[in-house]
């Protein structure tokens, strides 16, 4: 048997400015801290503990304890599930996510794995209000592992686990961000990229050759998955 892992935001669901802005007033609400670095990528680790641990890091002059990065863990996930509650279709499925995952479910040859630098109860309920189903799919968040390159190793192994594989003969990741191509290149593993514009633009340029804009416009997914290669970083 051979897995696949997803991404969730901007590759199975879409990515929404409003979590951006959740997020934002997180910090403060909770520590008064303003003016955040918006560019993600300049982060160390491209999680949401990794980059609210480094944020408060350098406010707070010191590495943050667990209850502190816990308050804004609960204050981010109240703040989105009231937007969520006032405005209805704020995250919805990137085109063809949900047919690819159905279709993949029943593959003989092909498991499938969730691997996210969300925290858990975020990213369930984004996935949730998109409609896009994950039952049972093995899902790993930052909640499990603190840095990207480890939640995809635990999802490997939690596949294992639950599917009866002793070894997998391929692993493909698929994503969307430049930290994404990164993260597949230092484990050594196949990359498909979701974007479109110049977000695939920038994929290709950390070293990704298969980029799509949806899951609609990959014709034979799984003859994609086959032939996926490993990003040139």
């Amino acid at each position: 048997m051979k897995l696949v892992v997803f991404d969730v935001d901007g590759t199975l669901i879409n990515i929404n400015k409003i979590e951006e802005d959740c997020f934002i007033r997180a910090f403060a609400e909770e520590f008064g801290i303003v003016r955040i670095n918006l560019n993600w990528a300049e982060y160390t680790h491209v999680t949401d503990s990794g980059i609210a641990s480094q944020i408060l890091q350098e406010r707070l002059g010191c590495f943050p304890s667990d209850k502190e990065l816990s308050r804004i863990k609960i204050r981010f996930f109240h703040l989105l599930k009231e937007a969520c509650d006032r405005h209805s279709g704020l995250f919805f499925e990137i085109p063809g996510a949900s047919k690819i995952i159905q279709e993949l479910k029943t593959d003989p040859d092909w498991n499938i794995a969730i691997a996210t630098g969300c925290w858990r109860d975020p990213a369930l309920l984004k996935l949730k209000k998109a409609d896009v189903g994950i039952s049972g799919i093995p899902f790993v968040s930052n909640d499990d592992k603190f840095s990207r390159e480890d939640i995809i190793k635990e999802s490997v192994e939690k596949a294992k686990y639950l599917y009866g594989i002793k070894d997998f003969k391929k692993i493909v990741f698929v994503g969307d961000g430049i930290w994404d191509v990164k993260t597949a290149g230092k484990l050594g593993i196949p990359f498909i990229g979701i974007a479109g514009a110049d977000e695939a633009k920038k994929l290709f340029e950390q070293g990704s050759d298969r980029v799509f804009e949806n899951f609609n416009y990959i014709k034979n997914f799984r003859q994609i998955l086959e032939t996926a290669r490993i990003p040139q970083i």
